[in-house]
């Protein structure tokens, strides 16, 4: 699959991935947010089973790479939202912005420490970028970055985790296509989930039943558009060119996310908001522009002149 594809793909899915966290913003105000995550990850697992089903694509293969699904399983979908749950509701909207802002740098420097990809100038910089982009997009008080409090550790914890689960997706998709890794990943994941909620929680899914068709709506466009179908584009991607190459998109879901608030929240973007994510937009571009490979091909070309 060329590049330039794999490119428009990651551009969609951070579309989906932005509006959703204006989907979730909506969906998790009207019930617990772990028992709300829960189902929802399961219903986007059922439907990719469907879809299989409906396609006439094997729902299990020979040599199935059980080891990576559940790596990818625990990191992906049981640590991360889990984490994220509990941590969102004791840190700010701000603090959880950037430091999701700052899972692809984290994504990059896991994929070099297992040797999936090689760190260049250029995708340093983008990476960089990308972080200083967010970073001006959503900090209007510098000071409240000082305020470290038991959300923010578990927030990070969140994205620092996920990140170990975007390799292990590399791996297994070697071996299973996307769609099927994705389901039985969030299949898993989420029924321990369900297991775990049930055991702790029962009352908590009776918030479901009073959901207005509204909110139901947006429950299902958050679990069937942003989380089925937009991670199994998304580790369709990383099987294509990496999960770091693939992460350095992630920083568009803050320009998605702002334009998801002004658009159903009717939140005004600020110039400041602007200029931020013509900064992440730079990151991007630098990030994938293979740099390096281009002047040495040029300098190959040149010496071949010269000859």
């Amino acid at each position: 699959m060329a590049n330039a594809k794999v490119y428009s793909i990651l551009v969609f899915v951070m579309f989906l991935w932005g509006m959703n966290v204006t989907w979730l913003k909506v969906i998790v105000s009207n019930g617990d947010p772990l028992t709300i995550q829960t189902a929802r990850i399961f219903l986007a697992a059922i439907t990719i089973f469907i879809i299989l089903k409906l396609t006439k694509q094997p729902l299990y293969v020979k040599g199935m790479p059980f080891k990576y699904i559940f790596i990818g399983c625990f990191f992906g979908v049981i640590c991360h939202h889990v984490f994220l749950a509990y941590g969102i509701v004791q840190t700010t909207a701000m603090k959880t912005a950037i430091i999701s802002g700052l899972s692809p740098l984290f994504t990059a420097l896991i994929a070099v420490l297992f040797k999936d990809t090689v760190m260049t100038k250029s995708k340093l910089i983008g990476f960089a970028l990308g972080g200083v982009g967010v970073l001006f997009a959503v900090v209007d008080d510098i000071t409240e970055l000082t305020n470290l409090q038991l959300g923010d550790f578990l927030v990070f914890m969140s994205f620092f985790l996920q990140a170990f689960s975007f390799l292990a997706i590399r791996r297994a998709t070697e071996v299973i296509s996307p769609m099927l890794m994705t389901g039985w990943m969030l299949l898993i994941g989420s029924s321990l989930l369900l297991i775990f909620t049930f055991a702790t929680s029962f009352r908590s899914y009776w918030a479901f039943l009073p959901f207005s068709p509204f909110i139901w709506l947006v429950f299902f466009m958050s679990a069937i558009l942003a989380t089925s179908i937009g991670h199994t584009l998304y580790n369709l991607c990383i099987k294509h060119i990496g999960a770091a190459e693939s992460a350095i998109f992630v920083n568009f879901n803050t320009i998605f996310a702002l334009i998801g608030a002004a658009l159903f929240l009717h939140e005004i973007i600020t110039l400041q908001q602007f200029i931020g994510s013509l900064i992440i937009i730079s990151g991007v571009i630098i990030g994938t522009s293979n740099l390096e490979e281009r002047l040495l091909q040029r300098k190959k070309n040149r010496d071949k002149l010269e000859c």
